[in-house]
Formats: structure tokens, C-alpha cells, sequence
């Protein structure tokens, strides 16, 4: 015997759209692409380029248009408040689109914090009760503040950065002080390729230490035994430097270092660039 077949009906209305967008947009900062992702995806069916589409999606936004109606009732449309002939957005606009992204960034990095924070949570469980204060003491200061606030602040500056830099910020530098501007995320896999393809031999022993678990963990790790030094951020703030503890800079390495951190008004890590003994 067939159960019973009940139907189910939905309806979009139009002004919920425009209201959610809206506080997406400027209330939860969910950043400028997944708002146009909604508004597109609400927009479908018609004749009108994506780049069409795109301008009127952001002149929602702006207060020009709005989704209007029900799907149910076939009244669900968009209604344009002012003339085809529009000005350019305003740099209002243009500022909250950055803020927008920066917001959504910034979540995300707060997720990998909390995340790191309950590692070291976990991890403190299982040191003796005696010895917690020893491990305090190591880590010098809280880890809100070592991992939270401080890697906050990096990740505001940087994001907030506007001037114009000689290089990106992310990269590998030899150690003649040739740098390699490598995107966030990508430099194990940038170290990989150019071991590769510039030391085959090493890379086939990079690749057998690897499978069998013993020596060099990757091509990263070997670069860095070499004298290279990696500047890098797990949380996209201001670099770091990653080297080998047993090898001081080159000339060539402090003088790039002092000039990056210089440029970025590090002063701090600049002159510490020099001070090594």
C-alpha cells in the first residue's frame, strides 16, 4: 500500500531577499561574494549578462533597486528606483565592500585561533599540576595573547595596509637575497616545484626519506637547511621568518629583511634583524 503523497509548494518573496542581503552585507559581514552569490542566484531566468546582472545586484545594495513580490502569487520581480544611467558606486560603497571581505577574513582566522586555543587547552590536562607554572612561565605570556590578540592585531594591520610594497608579503629568500613572492598557502607546494625541478637529484631524496619516515620531513624543510628563509603567516598577518637556528642571515638576507620590515613600519623586527649575535 502507497503512503499518502503530500505536496509541498515554497514561495520567495522578494523584499526578504533585499532585507537578508542587506544585513549580510552591512550588519554580518559575510563579505561581498557570497552576497552577490545570493543575489545572483535570485536573479536567474533572464536575458542579461552576469555582469549586468552583477550591477544590478550591487544596486540593491545600494538602495536603487529591490526584489520585490511573491514566487507563489508569479509577482516576484525587481523594481529599479532610478534611471539606467547610473553613476559609479559611491566610495562609501567601494569601502564597505573592503571592510565586508575583511570581516569574513577575519572570522575565519578567529575559527583557527579558537581552534589552536583548544589544542592548548587539551594539551595543559595532561601536564602535572606541579609542573603548569614551569610551562606558564615558558610560554611567557597567555595564550589569548599569543594566540589570539597578537595574531588579531597582524592580521588587521596587514589587511588594513594600503601602501605600495616593493614585494608581497609571503615568500622564500635565498640566500643571496633573491626573493620569490609565493601566495598565501602555497609554500610547501612552491618549495616542492622548484626543488624539483632545480635539484632532481635531492628531490628523489627528499621523496624516499619522506615514504620511509626518516630524515627531511619536505622540500620546505630542506630549502631552509640550506640557509633559505621562508616569511610566512598561518594567519595572513604580518610575516615571520622561518630559518635554520644553526645558520645566521647572509649580508644579503638582513639587508632585504631590514628594508621589508622597514617598509611595512616594523621597526622593531627591522633592527632585530641585526641584532643576533
Amino acid at each position: 500500500m502507497m503512503g499518502e503523497v503530500r505536496e509541498v509548494s515554497f514561495d520567495v518573496r522578494g523584499e526578504f531577499i533585499t532585507q537578508m542581503a542587506k544585513e549580510w552585507f552591512f550588519v554580518e559581514n559575510r563579505g561581498y561574494d557570497k552576497v552577490m552569490e545570493l543575489l545572483l542566484s535570485c536573479m536567474e531566468g533572464t536575458e542579461q549578462s552576469e555582469k549586468e546582472l552583477k550591477r544590478l545586484a550591487e544596486d540593491i545594495l545600494l538602495g536603487r533597486a529591490a526584489l520585490v513580490g511573491s514566487t507563489r502569487d508569479n509577482t516576484y520581480h525587481m523594481e529599479v528606483y532610478e534611471p539606467d544611467e547610473q553613476p559609479e558606486q559611491p566610495e562609501w560603497f567601494n569601502v564597505f565592500i573592503k571592510m565586508s571581505d575583511l570581516m569574513s577574513k577575519l572570522k575565519d582566522t578567529e575559527k583557527e585561533l579558537q581552534k589552536i586555543q583548544g589544542w592548548y587547552a587539551v594539551a595543559m590536562e595532561y601536564v602535572p599540576e606541579y609542573k603548569r607554572n614551569d610551562v606558564l612561565k615558558e610560554t611567557d605570556q597567555p595564550i589569548e595573547s599569543r594566540y589570539g590578540n597578537s595574531q588579531l592585531s597582524d592580521f588587521m594591520e596587514r589587511m588594513m595596509d594600503e601602501e605600495e610594497h616593493t614585494t608581497e608579503d609571503y615568500g622564500w629568500l635565498e640566500p643571496n637575497g633573491t626573493f620569490h613572492e609565493v601566495e598565501w598557502g602555497r609554500h610547501q607546494e612552491w618549495a616542492t616545484e622548484y626543488v624539483k625541478e632545480n635539484f632532481p637529484e635531492e628531490y628523489k631524496e627528499i621523496s624516499m626519506q619522506s615514504n620511509t619516515g626518516t630524515g627531511l620531513i619536505g622540500e620546505g624543510d630542506w630549502l631552509v637547511e640550506k640557509g633559505w628563509v621562508l616569511l610566512h603567516s598561518p594567519s595572513q598577518g604580518i610575516a615571520q621568518p622561518t630559518r635554520n637556528p644553526v645558520k645566521r642571515y647572509t649580508k644579503a638576507q638582513q639587508e632585504f629583511l631590514y628594508d621589508y620590515y622597514q617598509e611595512r613600519n616594523r621597526e622593531k623586527e627591522a633592527n632585530a634583524v641585526y641584532e643576533e649575535e
